[in-house]
This record gives structure tokens, sequence and C-alpha cells, in this order.
């Protein structure tokens, strides 16, 4: 008769991530580039938001963009 190895996972310690260092780092990856992309919108927003709301005693003669990319 012939034993049955156990399964490399009930006999490893070792972690998932270990194991699959692409996955792990396309995670990561992936992470923080929707960590930038939500920092950047954030920051749009906040300068847009700060121009609008310029103080009366010092104006900044805001104009609104539209950044569709459209033309005229």
């Amino acid at each position: 008769m012939d034993r049955t190895q156990p399964s490399r996972v009930a006999s490893s310690g070792r972690l998932y991530i270990t194991r699959h260092p692409a996955l792990a780092a396309t995670a990561i990856v992936a992470a923080g580039l929707t960590a930038m992309v939500r920092y950047k919108r954030y920051s749009l927003t906040r300068n847009e938001l700060a121009q609008k709301s310029s103080s009366p005693d010092h104006p900044n003669f805001y104009v609104s963009v539209e950044r569709s990319g459209g033309g005229i």
C-alpha cells in the first residue's frame, strides 16, 4: 500500500501570501493606485472649493472651467 502524503496546506506553515508573491505584489500595487486616485480627486475638489469660497477682502476672480475635455 502506498501512503498518501498530507496536503501541502496542512503540512506547510507558510502563509498564502508567501506562496503567491505575485498576487501579493498585485494587491499592493492596486491598493496604492486606488489611494493615489482618491487623493488626487480629493485634492482637486478641495482646491476647487477653496477657490470658490475666497474672502471678499481678497477676491481671486474665480472662473469655473469645464474639465471634460470636450471642445467648444
